[in-house]
């Protein structure tokens, strides 16, 4: 499993000509798969600043490579500026608050999530991940030690 504190500040560069493209800023995710749809960017010059999932061709300890072709997958993030994840507010599906998001593993061949740490030490399946916007993470509260479902 990858770490999203790991992986954000990782140069980014394309396969074809190992130019730089951008560095990660942070990561897209479908909430309803729990996958990581999209590497968000910094440093994106005369594109948009998110790339596909699909076009990730390997993400290494050193950098992330991205096929030749996404230049025509570069889209913009408006909305994925919301899944700014580390850091942000953390709430069960019952509007308790329970600490802020630590990190995100993730599947690095897949994208798949696995699973939220949370700040105060609890760790929520990826399948329990319910919502991201711009005020907090949602969680189903059941996933939750009972000890930090009510806090």
């Amino acid at each position: 499993m990858m770490l999203l504190s790991d992986t954000v500040g990782r140069p980014v560069v394309s396969s074809s000509d190992a130019a730089r493209v951008g560095t990660v800023a942070g990561l897209v995710v479908d909430t309803e798969e729990a996958r990581v749809t999209a590497l968000r960017l910094d440093g994106v010059k005369g594109r948009g600043d998110v790339v596909a999932w699909a076009d990730v061709d390997a993400l290494g300890p050193d950098a992330v490579v991205v096929a030749a072709a996404t230049a025509a997958r570069f889209a913009s993030a408006d909305s994925g500026k919301d899944q700014d994840l580390l850091g942000k507010r953390l709430l069960t599906d019952l509007g308790d608050a329970v600490g802020t998001v630590a990190d995100l593993a993730f599947d690095p061949a897949s994208g798949r999530v696995d699973a939220l740490h949370t700040s105060r030490g609890a760790r929520v399946p990826g399948a329990d991940l319910l919502g991201i916007g711009a005020y907090a993470v949602v969680v189903r509260a059941a996933a939750l030690p009972h000890e930090d479902a009510g806090a």
